[in-house]
This record gives structure tokens, sequence and C-alpha cells, in this order.
């Protein structure tokens, strides 16, 4: 109240000239009492007067909106700076997953193939011995063979030298004694 007072006492000044212009133009015919001038002056006196009636309601209300709004502010920034840290800590698990998954198939890359050389390995190792142990079975059946072959060779010239022997020792036993004595005399 005291305000409205002091506001009022300031311009004072103001408001009595502007009375006294009012009334000055009045009197010359400056200022027609029309209908459109009787509504602007009815407007101009109500806003006035509601300014200086509702002036504390309307700057209450003003300042009640505006707390308000900013506390809702106040709640969206809390807000998305909770949304964003959430955001970043999800950003950071989903890059340290990420690089787990990468380490992981390294890992997983490297052992399949240590598994595969071996097996590689482990197949060539069967293979070698298996060719190995094949081969050692061929020689000793061509070993076995050969003596064989060897043994029936031996027997069979052996029996066809005796056939003939027997068959030709009339005539060939003659040569012999002579072969005989011819080898004796070069010694």
């Amino acid at each position: 109240m005291k305000k409205k007072t002091s506001m009022i006492l300031q311009n004072k000044t103001l408001i009595g000239a502007s009375i006294l212009a009012f009334f000055v133009c009045s009197s010359k015919n400056l200022i027609i009492y029309n209908e459109e001038i009787l509504v602007a002056l009815s407007f101009l006196l109500f806003v006035l007067f509601s300014f200086h009636s509702f002036q504390e309601t309307v700057k209450q209300t003003f300042m009640d909106r505006q707390q308000i709004i900013l506390n809702e502010l106040e709640q969206v920034l809390v807000t998305k700076a909770t949304t964003i840290k959430n955001l970043q800590m999800t950003h950071t698990k989903s890059l340290q997953l990420v690089q787990s998954l990468e380490a992981l198939k390294k890992t997983a890359v490297e052992e399949l193939e240590m598994a595969q050389s071996q097996r590689i390995q482990a197949f060539e190792a069967k293979l070698k011995r298996k060719c190995l142990q094949k081969l050692q079975n061929i020689l000793a059946l061509e070993k076995q063979w050969s003596h064989e072959l060897h043994q029936q060779i031996g027997s069979s010239f052996q029996q066809s030298v005796l056939a003939y022997f027997y068959k030709n020792q009339a005539t060939l036993l003659p040569q012999f004694i002579d072969q005989a004595c011819l080898q004796l005399k070069k010694k």
C-alpha cells in the first residue's frame, strides 16, 4: 500500500498536468465527447484502476508461475543429467561388452586354429605310423617271399640239375671227369 501512495506522490505532477490538459482540451472543444472517446476513456480508466488494484495479485501470480516454471526446468535438468549419466554408463558398458566380445572372438579363433593344427599334426603322425607299418609289413613279406622264392628256385634248380644228371648220367660223367682233370692240371 505504501508503494501505491509513494508512486502516486512521485507521479503527482504528471497526473496533475494530465488532468489540466484534459480540461483545457475539453473546454476548447478539442476533445469531442462521442461514443468512441467515452469508450476509450473508460477503457483507459479500467486499465489504470486494474493496474493499481490488482498489481500485487498479478505480480504474485506471475512470481508463483515463475517459481513453478523454474522448479519444472530444474526437474527437467536433473532428469536430463540423470538420463545422460545413465546413457554414458550404458555406452561404457556397451564398449566394454564389445571389447570383451572381441577378446573372446580372438581367443576362440586362436584356440580353434591351435586345435586344428593339433588335429592336422595328429592326423599326419597317425598317417605316417600307418604308412610306416604298412611298409614294414610289405618289406617283411617281401623278405619272406624272397627267401621262400630263393629256396624254391634253389631246390627246383637242384632237382632239375639232378634230374638232368640222372637222365644224362652216361654222357655227362666222362665230361665232368675231363673238366675236373683240366682244372686240376691248371693248378
